[in-house]
């Protein structure tokens, strides 16, 4: 992390480039006319204010730009059109009626963000994701494409979803109408960053102007500038659909370059790794020497790549590698001290992204969850991809024997690998980032996320790592190698729910560099 004068001079670069790039976007012109006007009509799709809550946390406030100079437009794929899509528009039900829609769904809608538009490429993988998904056969994805006013300013931006979600609610309306559907159960909105409260929006007009409800609303890291602290109607809420539920990936304050709203906002929020800070991620800060479009870049490709990983989790969640679960806990922090590795009803599981819902109202039907609660939930995840991982609570004990206490005291790092009944491994991962005093009778416990194999270990592969360092007299070793005498690991599965005790053969020592394979029956010696 950096300092907030670094921090603060890279939220005004940002601001500044925002402003300046892309000079092909349209300018809507302000007058005194406008300033002095409170609120704006845009014929079916209603009337938009610009008195409070819109002021409330909002260093500028506009209203939208009208339907026309929007220019929005809805690409539909199905199994049947991968590539060319067929467009629609919000109230031609002609098209829509020519659009061969499937009325048994399901329906997904994926809106992108601030200035982006419907036709990158995380988009496109999304969608094929979701219309490869087993037994989506009739499946429908609806892109909804707003990019002509999702370009700076910001502010400007921030209006134009308002009558994006307006507009969208009287497209799934006339699709309701056409297909002759009894429910909106079917429709579930994805939005990334300001596409999330895109979404609410979309949900509050259906229930507002249309008595309908949407089925579910995904928010991929829901922007945080002009929504933090807002009332539910200025942002995305639980109330927007039957079951709302959120990805946090970037949730910090704006100065340390966080884009993403921290409140829990749903039925149900996961906070990933915290849900700020992602691993893999780099940390590097771009340089600040001129303002152009490769500073631009810069600037963008740093702070983007934390906001992204929102949608890139939601991808890989629709066809996991692994059961890609989050657990309820008070805090991250707390979930990494290990004070929540039971789901129960203390701690309750769901997994991330797509498959949450059939959890969720798994949870609901049992009476374990209260819909008018939020639930904030707790994972790990990997670097690169795949990211989902498996989470284990890991405790070592340091043997307290005649010959640990005769080797004494060992400074070094304890590794650990999985395996399973067919002989497949996980990766390796070490208690510690860097080399731990360990005595005898010590005990260490760590909360440990490991690739999965598809089934729960059975045996472990620890090695000791030893660094000798001439400012450290306790690494020094003449006459014989360093080691360490491990009684014990116990492992304890969050996804499988086992647990496994594993002990070296003979009670022999770990000896540097030098795998050794721990097993539960030899524990009994």
């Amino acid at each position: 992390m950096y300092n907030k004068t670094s921090a603060t001079l890279m939220l005004q670069t940002i601001i500044v480039l925002m402003e300046k790039q892309n000079s092909t976007v349209t300018n809507f012109p302000s007058t005194f006319l406008e300033d002095a006007e409170v609120e704006r009509c845009y014929g079916l799709y209603g009337c938009f204010s610009k008195a409070y809550p819109w002021t409330e946390h909002r260093p500028d406030n506009y209203f939208p730009a009208s339907p026309e100079s929007l220019g929005v437009r809805y690409a539909v794929f199905t199994r049947r059109n991968r590539k060319i899509p067929v467009l629609l528009h919000a109230d031609d039900t002609a098209k829509i009626k020519n659009a061969n829609l499937d009325s048994s769904g399901p329906f997904y809608f994926i809106s992108h963000g601030f200035l982006e538009g419907g036709h990158k490429l995380w988009i496109q993988h999304m969608a094929d994701a979701l219309l490869n998904l087993k037994g989506n056969d009739a499946a429908t994805v609806v892109v909804v494409d707003w990019r002509r006013g999702s370009q700076p300013p910001y502010g400007q931006a921030v209006a134009n979803i308002r009558l994006v979600g307006a507009m969208t609610a009287h497209l799934i309306k006339n699709i309701y109408d056409v297909l002759q559907l009894t429910n909106l159960d079917a429709f579930h909105f994805i939005g990334h960053s300001l596409g999330a409260h895109l979404g609410g929006y979309c949900g509050h007009a259906l229930q507002k102007k249309f008595n309908l409800k949407l089925g579910r609303i995904t928010g991929l890291d829901p922007a945080a500038p002009y929504f933090s602290n807002t009332v539910t109607l200025v942002r995305l809420d639980k109330s927007d659909a039957q079951y709302v539920d959120i990805i946090h990936s970037n949730a910090m304050p704006l100065y340390f370059s966080g884009f993403g709203i921290s409140e829990p906002i749903g039925h149900v929020d996961f906070f990933p790794n915290g849900g700020s800070v992602q691993p893999g991620c780099k940390n590097d800060k771009p340089s600040y020497q001129g303002i152009d479009n490769d500073m631009y870049s810069q600037v963008v490709k740093y702070v983007s790549c934390n906001h992204e990983r929102s949608y890139e989790l939601f991808t890989e969640s629709v066809a996991p590698l692994c059961p890609f679960m989050a657990i309820q806990c008070k805090s991250y922090e707390a979930f990494l001290e290990g004070n929540c590795t039971t789901c129960d009803k203390k701690h309750i599981c769901v997994p991330i992204g797509f498959h949450s819902q059939s959890f969720y109202k798994r949870l609901q039907s049992n009476g374990l969850v209260d819909t008018n609660t939020n639930i904030a939930l707790y994972a790990m995840t990997g670097s690169a991809k795949p990211f989902c991982r498996v989470h284990y609570e890991v405790t070592i004990k340091v043997s307290n024997s005649t010959e640990s206490r005769v080797h004494g005291p060992d400074v070094g790092r304890v590794s650990i690998t999985l395996v399973d009944r067919n002989n497949n491994k996980s990766d390796h991962k070490f208690m510690n980032d860097e080399q731990k005093y360990y005595r005898p009778g010590d005990i260490e416990n760590k909360l440990l996320a490991f690739k999965d194999t598809g089934l729960p270990p059975v045996s472990v592969i620890a090695e000791w790592k030893y660094e000798t360092s001439i400012l450290n007299p306790m690494t020094w070793r003449l006459l014989k190698s360093s080691s360490i005498y491990i009684e014990y690991i116990k492992i304890s599965s969050i996804e499988y729910n086992t647990v496994m005790t594993v002990c070296p053969k003979l009670k022999k020592p770990v000896v540097t560099n030098l795998q050794t394979i721990m097993k539960t029956k030899y524990c009994a010696f």
